[in-house]
């Protein structure tokens, strides 16, 4: 390395310092009330009693996640009043984190027992935190160096998932025991984590300064397509398609395992969330390291082949135990098969998200950093909810060994983009590395 070379971080020079830590527990705070809404929710309503349609309802207040780039282009160029001291980001952050708080502790006190008021005061927390994600993304594009942009996409990942797991698993395990009420009271109470770290992290200096309202709805678009010129229908292909292989694989895994395999959900519940949201902390953590260390383009094509490889764990045991949409096996295969394809599909997915997120995040004008993040993760949701909502049908269509061959051939495209969407902007992009 010549003497004009930055230096590496190491792993944990990359991950120990102030910045990280402060996202890990802002992605902490983003994930905890996204647990509430899509978990607890259900499950609380589940036990009061609720019927199947009424529970699966409440998965319609989940839309304010993918339609968070409307009202972005507010988060991007207005202060919050009488907080403006902190500045633009942290001053929206602890607006949305007390406010969520406010809710979650609201709906514990209505509870399911009264669903209207329930399901408002669902559908308000879900708002708000779709609007702390909006602006943690923005707080944790700006606050980031060229060559940390990885780290701290999987230092938010990750705390996304510890919530996830702490306060998914933790609150209906406990609800036994304590009761729902004070289980769910609990866990909204760790938002003061969130908060914690709003008031002791800095603001991002890039963040002082904004476009106002008006150019912040009309800019960040045409930025994107004048910067990108011919290659913008690339960017937002890629976008698009390049998650595909476990969107689509995920779309099918519970019924591949529970039904097709025959696994009991005890030991799907530990093997799947436990030992894999694991993993997927495990492969995010490398995946940060890997992206400072040779740069997102081949990071890109390294974790993209992967992403499509990981699913052969899968085929081999549906191939080596027969599994079929059309029937259950009288008995599961052994418990310890399901070790490894789980362990690399999700190893991968941790890889691949923080690749991928580190490479939405470089492309981002920092004047319009909500925005323009919110509106290339809305077409990423987009894409996510085609694949789930269209896998089920092709799965029954091509039986689960075709269908996950197709799964991993659907990585391709994807694949195939990554240099229409990395060698136009080379020269505006430091941090990515030549292959």
């Amino acid at each position: 390395m010549s003497a004009a070379s930055p230096a590496r971080p190491g792993f944990l020079r990359l991950y120990g310092n102030r910045t990280m830590l402060g996202l890990l527990a802002l992605g902490f705070a983003g994930g905890l009330p996204n647990v509430f809404v899509t978990d607890v929710a259900s499950a609380w309503a589940t036990a009061d009693g609720w019927d199947v349609a009424a529970v699966g309802a409440l998965g319609f207040w989940t839309f304010p996640y993918a339609l968070k780039f409307l009202w972005a282009p507010a988060v991007d160029a207005l202060h919050v009043p009488m907080l403006g001291r902190l500045g633009l980001r942290r001053g929206w952050l602890l607006l949305t984190q007390v406010a969520v708080l406010a809710g979650l502790v609201a709906m514990c006190l209505v509870g399911p027992e009264r669903p209207i008021a329930f399901t408002a005061l669902l559908a308000a927390v879900a708002f708000l935190s779709a609007t702390q994600d909006t602006v943690a993304d923005a707080f944790r594009t700006e606050s980031l160096r060229a060559d940390e942009l990885g780290a701290g996409a999987s230092s938010f990942v990750t705390g996304y998932r510890i919530a996830f797991v702490v306060l998914g698993a933790g609150v209906l395990a406990t609800a036994d025991t304590v009761g729902w009420r004070v289980a769910a009271f609990a866990g909204a109470l760790a938002m003061v984590i969130g908060i914690a770290a709003t008031l002791v992290t800095p603001e991002p200096a890039v963040a002082r300064s904004r476009p106002g309202l008006r150019e912040s709805v009309v800019s960040p678009v045409a930025e994107f397509v004048r910067g990108w010129g011919w290659a913008f229908p690339a960017l937002l292909a890629f976008v698009l398609v390049f998650k595909l292989p476990d969107q689509l694989a995920n779309a099918i895994t519970t019924p591949l395992l529970m039904k097709g395999l025959g696994y009991s959900p005890a030991s799907i519940g530990w093997i799947r969330q436990a030992f894999g949201i694991g993993m997927t902390i495990a492969g995010a953590g490398v995946g940060g390291w890997m992206v400072a260390r040779l740069g997102v383009v081949r990071c890109l094509w390294v974790f993209g082949v992967a992403h499509c490889v990981s699913i052969c764990g899968f085929l081999a045991l549906v191939l080596a135990y027969g599994a079929t949409v059309h029937a259950t096996p009288a008995t599961p295969p052994p418990v310890w098969a399901l070790v490894p394809a789980i362990g690399v599909e999700n190893f991968v997915i941790g890889l691949v998200t923080s690749g991928f997120v580190a490479f939405l995040m470089g492309v981002c004008d920092r004047r319009f950093t909500a925005t323009q993040y919110a509106l290339l993760t809305a077409l990423m949701a987009l894409g996510n909810a085609l694949a789930r909502g269209a896998g089920g049908a092709l799965a029954a269509a091509l039986d689960y060994p075709w269908f996950l061959v197709a799964a991993m051939v659907a990585g391709i495209p994807g694949i195939l983009l990554i240099p229409l969407v990395t060698r136009p902007v080379r020269s505006s992009l430091p941090w990515v590395k030549q292959p």
